[in-house]
């Protein structure tokens, strides 16, 4: 088995074992299919995000995100991504389709591993069709699956929460767009949410300019 291969397990293997509570879940555990009357299974989940860990394992970009949304990894399995892009039944979500259009136009989407710094749902008590922000806890929590999914990896943190995540793991500040450069391990850009779809995409294809992937 290649290292890249070991990596992808582990990285499965890492997020399956996070247990579900009564306001984050597990949308890979079969457990999770006895809530919120999501049109795809656990099963369904669990093979997608192998067969995007399979699908990425040797690329050189992570895109981190802050945590899965109910709209988008809750019901496709893959961060970043919808239910029908990978051929599901489910929700469209706008940051995933920001998403997948850039990486489409720049033709990164086969070398980027697509994650979030809380692989989990957080949601509001009893309302699995809701999102909030993850506690310091929950995002504590994330560490150790996204220990292994930057390793060795340019790192694009979509958002703030996703950047302090990885500065805790890189043990320095990260820049944002204006001040990085080409020996810059990881770079802060907008979240394409709340209509900052515009400024992600430019900024996003700007770091991959300045590394020279794009």
């Amino acid at each position: 088995m290649t290292n890249a291969a070991q990596l992808s397990f582990g990285l499965a293997d890492a997020v399956l074992a996070m247990s579900s509570t009564l306001t984050a879940t597990n949308f890979y555990l079969d457990s999770s299919d006895l809530e919120g009357d999501f049109l795809s299974t656990a099963a369904e989940r669990r093979a997608r995000l192998y067969e995007h860990l399979n699908a990425v394992e040797a690329g050189d970009l992570v895109l981190v995100g802050e945590a899965a949304g109910w709209q988008g990894a809750r019901q496709s399995g893959v961060p970043f991504t919808s239910a029908a892009a990978v051929g599901l039944r489910g929700k469209i979500e706008p940051s995933a389709t920001a998403v997948h259009k850039l990486l489409a136009s720049v033709g990164a989407g086969e070398r980027t591993l697509l994650w979030n710094a809380f692989p989990l749902h957080p949601h509001d008590p009893g309302k699995p069709r809701t999102n909030r922000t993850p506690t310091s806890a929950e995002l504590d929590s994330g560490m150790d699956a996204l220990r292994l999914a930057i390793a060795g990896r340019r790192i694009v943190c979509v958002g703030k929460k996703a950047g302090g995540s990885v500065e805790q793991l890189l043990g320095h500040k990260i820049p944002d767009i204006h001040h990085a450069s080409s020996a810059s391990p990881a770079i802060v850009v907008r979240h394409p949410s709340y209509g900052g779809a515009p400024r992600f995409g430019s900024e996003t294809a700007a770091a991959l300019s300045i590394w020279n992937l794009g």
